[in-house]
């Protein structure tokens, strides 16, 4: 579930992609009565919502959208059932690492050697860069592109903060940890974590403000028993130990309600949810982009990529829905139809973030924050390790265990997956 050099980003990012069309580059022929169907992981709303979006494209094309969700923790295993059966939706949309462990089973369309380079990265270059790097393995292929991105913000009480002597959030780790101690002194609540809460999203986010990374470059080796590693453990570690954060997941909304939690690191797919649930927390809460380490002030990216199975007999008409998603009359329409479920979709084309249905101060935290960014590893074998990396991390916050003794567990870890998955 990493804040950038905003202005600079945002102003180029604007002047690279002001020429991308807001509709589809393809023509599309007309074919009606032509059905294709995807599977979205998540809820119902969520298939609602791209289901009452699809309509647009449906009358623009004549091809029929049939959408169904299935819930995360049956996805992985349907899928797979559906790639060894050869009967099933036509695409899905799912975690940002299935499209690689999928498509080197065999099950997924690769897009790149089916549409040619020019029309895959046309796609792929409107969107945001550390997301397509971590859906794309290290033989090149390209099995799926980004549906929609989710990442980690700070939220926080300004009154509280203030209280205390602080008229804007921290924006580096000293002096988050100078904002903490002071609150917990002045009995004003804690701090906490919601989305990535004592496993390895919450940790990523502080290897990569280190300068670290899970694996090289070339995903040939671990990397994560270097120094970097090393200060990363002792950074996430510290939230534990010396700021109080609960052993439990927190929970923002309520936590500000009760006075227990003044700031906290959770999904912003939390923001519009505080105020239905706790009004009078009306106006009292904001968001911020996370503090900055020594490399940069980068936050966990996640998301679902969207991939075509190799089985289908639609391919074609699948790749036109795929293309049509990127556009900015698709991702206007997908917010919206989320928005009336008072949730949130997050684009992942640079371009059509200012469409997010929020509050400015939610939007432009957002917008800040997805400049820079951490994303999944995209190496062989990582999806298979998460389980047993989080264990280790665990075993140090939680018991205490040695700080080198979990670098070279979680560096065999990695490098076993890598011997066991990387053929």
């Amino acid at each position: 579930m990493k804040k950038f050099s905003v202005i600079m980003f945002l102003c180029v990012a604007v002047a690279i992609f002001a020429a991308v069309p807001s509709q589809s580059p393809h023509t599309v022929q007309a074919q009606d009565g032509t059905e294709i169907s995807i599977w979205i992981t998540g809820g119902e709303n969520d298939a609602t919502a791209l289901s009452n979006a699809a309509q647009i494209f449906t009358e623009e094309t004549g091809i029929v959208v049939k959408v169904e969700a299935v819930s995360w923790g049956d996805a992985y295993s349907r899928y797979l059932t559906a790639i060894n059966s050869g009967t099933g939706a036509d695409m899905f949309a799912g975690g940002m690492s299935w499209g690689i462990s999928l498509g080197d089973l065999g099950g997924l369309v690769d897009l790149k050697a089916t549409f040619g380079e020019e029309a895959v990265n046309a796609v792929l270059e409107v969107n945001n860069p550390e997301f397509v790097k971590a859906i794309i393995g290290v033989d090149g292929a390209v099995y799926g592109v980004p549906y929609n991105q989710d990442t980690i913000l700070m939220f926080y009480l300004p009154e509280n903060l203030e209280a205390v002597g602080y008229d804007a959030p921290p924006t580096t780790w000293d002096e988050y940890v100078e904002v903490v101690n002071a609150l917990r002194d002045a009995d004003l609540g804690g701090a906490g974590f919601g989305w990535g809460h004592g496993e390895w999203i919450g940790f990523q986010i502080f290897l990569a403000q280190a300068g670290g990374s899970w694996y090289t470059e070339d995903c040939s080796a671990s990397a994560i028993n270097t120094e970097e590693g090393l200060l990363a453990l002792e950074q996430f570690t510290l939230l534990y130990d010396e700021l109080g954060f609960p052993v439990e997941q927190v929970d923002t909304g309520a936590g500000f309600s009760t006075g227990e939690l003044s700031i906290t690191f959770d999904g912003e797919w939390v923001a519009p949810s505080i105020e239905p649930s706790y009004p009078e927390l009306a106006g009292r809460w904001s968001v911020a982009p996370l503090p900055a380490g020594p490399s940069s002030n980068a936050s966990f990216v996640g998301g679902k990529m969207i991939g075509v199975f190799s089985y289908s007999d639609h391919v074609e008409e699948s790749w036109q829905f795929i293309q049509w998603l990127q556009t900015s009359e698709a991702a206007q329409a997908i917010i919206e139809e989320t928005a009336g479920f008072g949730a949130l979709f997050i684009p992942t084309q640079i371009e059509n973030l200012q469409y997010i249905s929020a509050d400015d101060f939610v939007r432009d935290a957002l917008i800040e924050q997805f400049s820079s960014t951490t994303a999944p590893p995209n190496c062989p074998g990582w999806e298979e390790s998460n389980a047993a990396i989080n264990l280790e991390l665990q075993r140090v916050v939680f018991e205490g265990a040695p700080f080198e003794d979990a670098l070279i567990a979680m560096e065999d870890i990695l490098n076993d997956a890598l011997v066991e998955y990387g053929n």
